[in-house]
């Protein structure tokens, strides 16, 4: 599963934070870059799962809906030297990272002394997150990703509740039509298989429309698992496991029967 970046995700508080701490370390000279921001708990999970249910290093403690990153109030900051990401924190490099957090601390960010490039807001509680009291000032970016995060997860723990102020569709007029039963469409089906039927392949996105970032382009033909809709954007899952992978056009899939 693939990092995001993408600053709209975060909490617009955070972000603003994040923002004037990007300008200082231009400032100072300092190559940091952002390497991931929010991450989704599907991430979070094969994160976790890493020297534990499968091989690899153990990077975190932190299982889905256990760290800062699921509500866009964290993100890691990396070293960027000729174009590679570097965790080097000896010799010189070292005054880089405590530079790193020196300014951080002047926004209101917060280190983990066992983590360096991880940095979050200060007096957040986890626990208050994860029963859904999240700060104050979020916006639609910020809430809509949140959302499309806790309806695609479908593991253990819980996800959190739904994030307040959310844009809803208002209730169809009383003399709005029944669906025609003969629309040849996914909007209603859950868990359908379908194809690719783009001759170019299909874009999968992050969410449902295209400001959303592209995670991959399914090939033509490929097969996928509809989870559900949105709009004119389906939910998919790639490897028949019931969880998201991400949202493709409704319109270039082909119903199976």
């Amino acid at each position: 599963m693939s990092r995001d970046t993408e600053m709209a995700h975060l909490h617009p508080v955070f972000r603003h934070k994040v923002e004037l701490l990007l300008q200082d370390l231009a400032r100072a000279s300092l190559p940091f870059r952002i390497f991931e921001g929010f991450r989704s708990p599907q991430r979070q999970r094969d994160l976790y799962s890493q020297s534990r249910t499968r091989p690899g290093p153990r990077v975190t403690n932190a299982d889905a809906w256990s760290s800062l990153h699921q509500y866009g109030v964290a993100a890691d900051f990396v070293l960027f030297i000729d174009g590679k990401w570097s965790w080097d924190d000896s010799a010189e490099r070292k005054k880089w990272w405590q530079q790193l957090h020196k300014l951080a601390a002047k926004h209101g960010l917060q280190p983990l002394s066992w983590e360096l490039p991880h940095l979050q807001m200060q007096d957040l509680n986890l626990s208050e997150l994860q029963a859904g009291n999240y700060p104050q000032g979020g916006d639609s970016d910020w809430a809509e990703n949140l959302q499309q995060a806790i309806d695609s997860w479908r593991g253990s723990p819980a996800a959190p509740p739904l994030p307040p102020g959310l844009p809803a569709r208002p209730p169809l007029p009383s003399a709005a039509p029944a669906a025609d039963s003969n629309t040849p469409a996914l909007a209603n089906q859950l868990g359908i298989k379908a194809r690719v039927s783009a001759r170019d392949g299909l874009r999968l996105r992050a969410g449902p429309g295209t400001g959303f970032d592209i995670k991959t382009t399914l090939v033509s033909g490929q097969l996928v698992n509809v989870l559900g809709n949105s709009g004119d954007w389906s939910q998919v899952d790639l490897q028949g496991d019931g969880l998201a992978d991400g949202y493709c056009h409704t319109g270039f899939l082909e119903q199976l029967h």
